[in-house]
């Protein structure tokens, strides 16, 4: 019983986010095949950055796996879809036209507006990488119900090389958070209880950029620790349970000496 709830809620879950609508008008958008060892499909006029994004992305895979620990549970089901438009790109993955790169559990999709900021390409090819390095292992279900979006927004703002808060700086975002102006890092995510940037009144980019502090913070503090909680997450614990087992202290209390070294 408890196994079919889950997979009905899964199906809402993706029902939600894309939409029947969405799902007919996906069979609408025809793409060109480029010749890679890996699979990325390109719209007419996007091919450049489709060669582009085929020239590293083979050592971007391999640096997300040695920053998240472990190999890519399905490399081979990864694609990447580079778009003409932004409204095109916008309709076909679900996230919002102003965003530069989006993904699910296997796709990767980038919006033209990249050409804006060509230089970002690379980081947030890796962003949207280290997504689906977690949500390969975890499935949506726990990537969205169990996971917090800090967590893993901060995860691949961190190892992608800020991809995702360039406009935002350390000092900048030191100072919103000695104001009292930042996220509060919950330890469960959860569909109707999601907590964004817009809940605490803040942009993505600050949002992003808080939350990669706090995970450099993790890391620094106890590198194997750390590597601990993410490979436990990756074989099935719980979020809120990895942190006291692996820091002796639990997530409030990592957050309280985290806020105590801003203010220092």
């Amino acid at each position: 019983m408890k196994i079919m709830f889950k997979y009905l809620s899964s199906l809402l879950v993706v029902l939600t986010i894309s939409g029947c609508s969405t799902i007919y008008s996906r069979t609408t958008y025809q793409f060109e095949t480029l010749e890679s060892p890996f699979n990325i499909y390109y719209e007419t006029g996007s091919e450049d950055i489709a060669k582009e994004i085929d020239g590293f992305v083979g050592d971007l895979l391999s640096e997300i796996e040695k920053a998240q620990y472990i190999k890519f549970k399905s490399p081979e089901d990864i694609k990447i879809y580079v778009f003409s438009e932004a409204e095109r790109y916008s309709n076909y993955s679900m996230a919002s036209i102003k965003t530069r790169g989006s993904a699910t559990t296997n796709e990767i999709y980038i919006s033209p507006i990249i050409r804006d900021r060509l230089g970002t390409l690379r980081s947030i090819v890796a962003h949207e990488l280290s997504h689906i390095h977690i949500r390969q292992y975890v499935g949506t279900w726990d990537y969205i119900n169990d996971i917090p979006e800090w967590f893993h927004e901060g995860l691949a703002v961190t190892v992608s090389g800020d991809g995702g808060a360039e406009k935002v700086s350390k000092l900048e975002a030191s100072k919103y958070l000695s104001e009292g102006k930042h996220f509060i890092p919950r330890t469960k995510g959860g569909l109707l209880k999601h907590k964004t940037a817009h809940d605490y009144g803040l942009k993505p980019q600050m949002y992003y950029r808080q939350s990669s502090m706090f995970i450099r913070y993790l890391i620094h503090l106890d590198p194997n620790a750390f590597k601990r909680c993410y490979t436990a997450l990756a074989e099935g614990d719980s979020f809120g349970s990895v942190w006291k087992l692996n820091y002796s202290k639990d997530l409030s209390e990592l957050w309280v000496g985290f806020m105590s070294e801003i203010q220092a």
